[in-house]
């Protein structure tokens, strides 16, 4: 064979063939010479770089690759070998350069490799996308040998390791396979050993405290001339893979257990999906296909076409997100009050609208809404008509009304008008001031407030309040404020009544005590004088005596004659036994008759005056009570008057006639004059008398529709007045009514 490539004759054409570009540069870069081969570019010529200094014609960011090296090999005259990027324009260029040292200079050897570089750019491209993929997918490569029983991993699944290579003896990955996993792992590994290239195998992982689901399949297997197998594949943690299916699983056994109506149909009423509770209700069996079922041709549905038409285009537009209630929704299940829902407009994978459907039996809640409603009307009813003032404050909203009953405290307010405002809204500063203080203390210590108030309502007169405020707790809602008054004044009243009762019992009793004591004196003394003189009489012999004695015993006979009289009117006149006869009284005739009466039983020295006024007065009354009345207030003042008068009379006061009976007699001390007209209290004790006659007298002049009164001075003398009506009331009455 001839040596063609070694004959000198060939050199220079082989030379042309193969050689790169060569440039001589001295040692300030200047192109001294040039040899131009295989090269095609437009910068790569004789006449654009010959003379020129190449430093100055290739862009900063090669010049700085380049230079460096450029005077390595010319100061240490040694070789270099770089690849280097050069960008003119817009675009980049590749190229390797060697350098040798030559005489001085610099001979650099260039050649082009732009089109390998963009290659080998665009592999390292895919493959970083590859790794990305790989990454997202959590997938790795793994080989298996059974010689050395190596199971080799590298790759980005996340378990063993990240992007290095994991190298594991194959019964210690086995050891982290779950137990129940391990016999399929393995048949699958043998079966693909034997050359079945089984597609791929799930199984479960433990490691590092969590369970992982690995999946690993087989593209490759090799078998070695010593016998050994080696098989490779791909490996891919399908955790999040697997935990979804899980969700999915659990989400659709959630659905088909679940207590609610849950379909999907699509737009025309096609049934795509329902779940078991619907199938129930609807009578639709386990194996009927529903994607032949229209849903509003169920019998059970209660909707026609039409219907269903309007509700998916409600639904289109997202009326029903928030909720809706059918009420009787199925004609043939009278038991079904109400089904509550939600429907929502869903895009699928494919681009069609479908309608999913969530409804509920609400039938035991609108029983029970029911239910509560009529309670809290009766509730209403209780409180509006309680006799109380029921007010309910939110505390954490400035104590602002929340609730008010009809009958409450401030009846000026109207409830409408009262909710959402505060106390400031309806009194005045002071009072608000004050309920305010009293509220926020109780919501601050929860200690219940208590009393009795005396107010005023709108005609002035004073109401009786039972009041109370409490704090009420509550974990599901903000605390509220309790305010409760009842209106005690009638209670109040007669409470007071009773007080007044029971003191006048406790008086009474009293009385009837003193009573008793006074009677036993007051009888006892005029007996014990008509015994003890009557037996005198009897013994003495002496007329003129006997005459004396006599006398003592018919005065003291009268006096006994007149307690017992005067006891049994006042019992008689108190116990209404009495009737009191009323007819019309001319005053002036019964008053000259009372002083024809008593002239003649005047003490000495003393002057009994009439005091005439208008003589034609006529009162309706009774004659002889009026005639006892003035009868006993002269025969009074002829016990406590030794000198001057005693002067009576009467004078006209409007629809009144007012009497008097004045005296210059000894007076009232001023302790008795307040209790004059009580039963036994007597001006002087050792006077004559029961006294009886004043406290007669009030009672008569009170059943006469009147009242009495008393002046005194002591010394001076004393006055007694009472009033009469010109008409009786039972009279005034009866015109009244007629």
């Amino acid at each position: 064979m001839k040596n063609i490539l070694k004959q000198a004759e060939n050199a220079e054409r082989l030379l042309k063939l193969t050689s790169d570009t060569m440039l001589l540069l001295n040692r300030d870069g200047i192109c001294m010479d040039i040899a131009v081969h295989n090269v095609n570019l437009w910068f790569m010529k004789e006449e654009k770089l010959l003379g020129k200094n190449l430093f100055q014609l290739i862009p900063p960011s090669t010049y700085y690759q380049v230079y460096p090296e450029f005077k390595k090999v010319l100061t240490q005259k040694v070789r270099s070998v770089h690849n280097y990027e050069m960008t003119l324009g817009h675009t980049t260029y590749y190229f390797k350069c060697i350098m040798y040292p030559y005489d001085g200079m610099v001979l650099c050897q260039y050649r082009d490799i732009t089109e390998r570089s963009q290659r080998k750019l665009e592999l390292e491209k895919k493959n970083h996308e590859l790794n990305e993929i790989q990454k997202a997918a959590l997938i790795g490569n793994w080989q298996y040998d059974t010689q050395t029983r190596i199971f080799c991993y590298a790759g980005h699944t996340g378990i063993m390791c990240s992007e290095e290579v994991q190298h594991i003896n194959m019964d210690n990955y086995l050891e982290l396979i779950l137990p129940e996993d391990r016999k399929s792992f393995t048949g699958w590994m043998k079966e693909n050993l034997k050359g079945k290239m089984e597609n791929s195998v799930d199984y479960r992982i433990f490691l590092k405290g969590n369970i992982f689901y690995i999946r690993l399949k087989a593209f490759a297997r090799e078998r070695q001339k010593d016998g050994n197998v080696t098989i490779e594949g791909y490996i891919q943690n399908i955790t999040d893979i697997q935990k979804r299916r899980n969700d999915i699983n659990l989400l659709t056994h959630a659905i088909n257990n679940s207590t609610e109506d849950i379909y999907s149909a699509h737009e025309d009423g096609t049934l795509i999906f329902c779940n078991r509770c619907f199938k129930e209700r609807h009578g639709i069996g386990n194996g009927q296909d529903i994607t032949r079922m229209k849903i509003y041709d169920l019998p059970s549905y209660g909707r026609d076409e039409t219907s269903w038409k309007e509700f998916a285009n409600r639904v289109k537009r997202g009326e029903t997100n928030h909720g809706y209630i059918v009420y009787h929704p199925l004609p043939k299940r009278p038991e079904v009050l109400a089904i509550e829902g939600n429907a929502y407009w869903v895009t699928s994978d494919k681009g069609e609208g479908t309608i999913w459907t969530f409804g509920r039996d609400v039938s035991t809640r609108i029983r029970h809404e029911q239910q509560i409603k009529q309670f809290n009307q009766i509730l209403d009813k209780i409180i509006e008509n309680l006799p109380a003032g029921i007010v309910v404050k939110d505390i954490n909203n400035n104590f602002k009304y929340l609730y008010r009953n009809r009958e409450s405290y401030n009846r000026e307010i109207p409830i409408q008008e009262a909710l959402g405002k505060d106390d400031f809204d309806f009194y005045p500063l002071e009072t608000a001031q004050e309920k305010r203080a009293q509220d926020i203390e109780i919501a601050r210590t929860g200690k219940e407030m208590h009393w009795i108030a005396e107010e005023r309502d709108g005609n002035g007169n004073s109401i009786y309040l039972d009041k109370r405020k409490m704090k009420i707790e509550s974990n599901d809602f903000s605390p509220i404020l309790l305010n409760i008054e009842w209106d005690i004044t009638e209670m109040e009243q007669m409470k007071r009544e009773l007080l007044v009762a029971k003191e006048k019992a406790e008086t009474s009793d009293r009385l009837k005590s003193a009573f008793l004591a006074n009677m036993s004196h007051e009888i006892r003394t005029p007996l014990n004088a008509i015994v003890g003189f009557s037996r005198i009489i009897a013994e003495s012999t002496d007329e003129e005596e006997r005459l004396g004695y006599y006398e003592i015993v018919e005065s003291n006979n009268e006096r006994l004659l007149q307690l017992i009289n005067e006891i049994l009117d006042l019992s008689k006149i108190e116990s209404g036994i009495v009737e009191f006869t009323i007819t019309p009284v001319r005053l002036h005739p019964l008053c000259k008759e009372i002083h024809d009466a008593h002239i003649f039983r005047c003490p000495e020295g003393v002057e009994l005056i009439y005091e005439p006024s208008d003589e034609n007065i006529v009162i309706d009354g009774d004659k002889n009570r009026i005639f006892q009345v003035i009868s006993n207030l002269i025969g009074n003042a002829f016990k406590f008057t030794t000198t001057g008068h005693i002067s009576y009379g009467y004078r006209r006061e409007g629809k009144y006639v007012a009497f008097h009976v004045t005296d210059t007699g000894m007076g009232i001390a001023p302790d008795k004059v307040d209790r004059i007209f009580e039963r036994f209290v007597k001006v002087n004790n050792f006077a004559q008398g029961t006294g009886l006659g004043l406290s007669i007298c009030k009672t008569i002049i009170e059943r006469l529709g009147g009242n009495i009164s008393v002046t005194s001075e002591v010394g001076k003398g004393t006055t007694f007045t009472f009033v009469l009506p010109l008409e009786s009331t039972s009279k005034t009455e009866a015109e009244k009514k007629a």
